[in-house]
């Protein structure tokens, strides 16, 4: 099983803030010749009491002066995933996870391109303070 990106926690308690609770880490999704571990599968339940599910792939770009290769291998292994829940007919949304700083100094317009024309959904976080700052959802 792949160890989690360092941020990891960060991102659970940010979720957990916004009323999220992280029901498993790693999620296993697994087909003939490959299985995959996504990091988190996380539940929510609304005012109407309807219980909502998603699960998360946490990256946390750890050395914010070289980020290319952590991008186009984050990008990558999110359509994978994608690719893998629907061949799978597992139909739970997954998001990209993010740092702020990274977001806001690596996805410049041609990424946010990228992310629309791709179908990302992406939550990006405030790690110093286990916030969401946005949620990107390809249905908007």
């Amino acid at each position: 099983m792949p160890a989690f990106d360092q941020c990891h926690d960060q991102v659970v308690r940010a979720l957990e803030k916004e009323g999220w609770r992280l029901e498993a880490a790693p999620y296993r999704v697994f087909t003939k010749y490959r299985s995959i571990y996504i990091d988190a599968e996380f539940t929510h339940q609304d005012d109407n009491h309807l219980q909502h599910i998603i699960l998360v792939e946490v990256k946390c770009f750890p050395d914010e002066n070289s980020t290319t290769t952590d991008l186009y291998n984050a990008i990558g292994q999110y359509l994978v995933y994608r690719d893998m829940l629907i061949e799978t007919e597992t139909a739970l949304p997954l998001y990209l996870t993010v740092p702020y700083t990274i977001f806001e100094k690596v996805f410049d317009a041609a990424i946010q391109r990228v992310i629309k024309d791709n179908r990302i959904d992406v939550i990006v976080i405030d790690l110093e303070q286990e916030e969401i700052v946005q949620w990107i959802e390809s249905s908007t």
